[in-house]
């Protein structure tokens, strides 16, 4: 007599396995395990290291993520990649931005949340083989500003979504506004989901949530000093429910344009960060990390790790390569001079420059300005603006440049090292020598 086996997995069950496994994963790192709560956590090690706060913020290619309004704050070409580990899955995103000339500035984002080896089983707990789950989205975004303080943006975003052999496609839309005054604050807004994705598995529709996020952020010392501060609003499909949830982070840069430092907080995670950054001109690379906690589960949650890389290059920047590195300034030899050459790539006519030589203390000692484009050529004596020859060490420049549409272009480097004193040594004087 043929023993029976375990009874055959009907499609539906399946499925709702599945999905108590995704809502499972949900608690744990966003909204209740909504639909498409991969696309409000956050993406990269900059904003989770800042407790996932990042709408007033939003100036680097993330911004597609959290509010596409923000990408008009960048000046150059710029690609990220990221990896995230969650608990029991994983978080991917790659991310490209790309200014225009007038046309306002582009971006596109792809993210994907998934995991593999899920373990299945029937109704009478017997093992069945393991299948996987994974969720796509494609987001291209754009932004513009009509004023220099205030930008808009959009974006369309293409939902996939698998779990074992179940697949279906949605599509949706977001909608941002980023205010930059009064100066030093800013304020975000975006709309995510405003056209709602609907994704369908085995006949039952589900409906990407509606989500509000507003910030409002502050940058202190000479932009040195980042805070944001964010709240997340969910409106979940039926209405039945709505949520609010804080976040808010804080970016330091302990080596200014080198090395920043974050920590972050809301209701699930404490986060801490690093994040390490070189600019070669019109290059610049960087490298980020981010160490969550799970405080809600009082820590009995592994902590995660996220760690990202990023390249900006190309687009709309200003420099200065100077030359010799080792400068002897001397007040009589006028000829005797450091010779600065200025690299410029401006959207729009410039309209007013400035130029900043600063000591190893960051105190000017000597300054230039103008209108309209600066010369592409400058020389320095080694004299402060009070005509006299300054101290040994080591100098730094800040330059600006102002297009017609008050767009600023801003870079900060190190200029030269004066040496007017030779090295020190001893001189031997003997008796009867002449």
């Amino acid at each position: 007599m043929k023993t029976p086996g375990p009874k055959p997995q009907t499609p539906s069950f399946r499925l709702i396995a599945c999905g108590l496994w995704l809502a499972a994963c949900g608690l744990l790192f966003a909204e209740g395990g909504a639909p498409g709560a991969f696309l409000n956590y956050a993406i990269a090690p900059r904003s989770l290291g800042m407790g996932k706060a990042f709408t007033a913020i939003a100036d680097d290619v993330q911004a597609c993520y959290f509010n596409p309004a923000g990408l008009f704050q960048l000046n150059a070409q710029e690609v990220m990649a990221a990896h995230s580990q969650l608990y029991g899955a994983r978080l991917e995103y790659v991310g490209y931005a790309l200014p225009s000339k007038e046309l306002g500035t582009f971006g596109m984002s792809l993210i994907n949340y998934g995991s593999e080896g899920i373990d299945s089983r029937s109704p009478e707990n017997n093992r069945l083989d393991s299948y996987f789950s994974m969720e796509n989205a494609l987001i291209a975004a754009y932004a513009y500003n009509p004023w220099e303080f205030l930008g808009f943006g959009g974006s369309v975003k293409l939902i996939t979504k698998n779990i074992a052999e179940y697949s279906g496609v949605g599509l949706g839309a977001d909608v941002g506004a980023l205010l930059k005054l009064p100066r030093p604050f800013s304020f975000g807004l975006a709309l995510q989901n405003l056209i709602q994705p609907v994704v369908t598995l085995a006949d039952i529709p589900e409906y990407y949530p509606r989500t509000l996020r507003a910030g409002a952020a502050v940058r202190l010392l000479g932009d040195r000093v980042r805070i944001d501060a964010d709240i997340v609003a969910v409106d979940f499909a039926d209405s039945s429910r709505r949520s609010f949830t804080p976040h808010g982070g804080i970016e330091f840069e302990l080596v200014p344009d080198i090395l920043t430092q974050r920590i972050g907080i809301d209701p699930n995670e404490i986060s801490l960060g690093l994040g390490v950054h070189k600019s070669w001109g019109k290059m610049a690379i960087g490298a980020d990390y981010a160490f969550l906690l799970h405080h809600e589960s009082g820590y009995t949650l592994s902590p995660t790790h996220k760690i990202g890389v990023s390249l900006t290059f190309a687009g709309y920047r200003v420099w200065i390569d100077a030359q010799p590195a080792l400068f002897s300034p001397t007040v009589e030899d006028k000829q005797n001079v450091l010779w600065m050459d200025v690299r410029l790539l401006t959207r729009a006519t410039v309209k007013r420059w400035q130029v900043l030589i600063k000591n190893g203390l960051g105190e000017v000692v000597r300054s230039y300005g103008g209108w309209e484009t600066p010369p592409l050529r400058m020389t320095w004596d080694g004299l402060d603006d009070a005509g006299r020859l300054v101290p040994d060490g080591r100098y730094y420049y800040d330059i600006v440049v102002v297009d017609q549409r008050n767009r600023p272009l801003q870079f900060s480097g190190s200029l030269t090292e004066i040496r007017t004193r030779g090295p020190r040594g001893k001189f031997e004087i003997r008796p009867g020598q002449n």
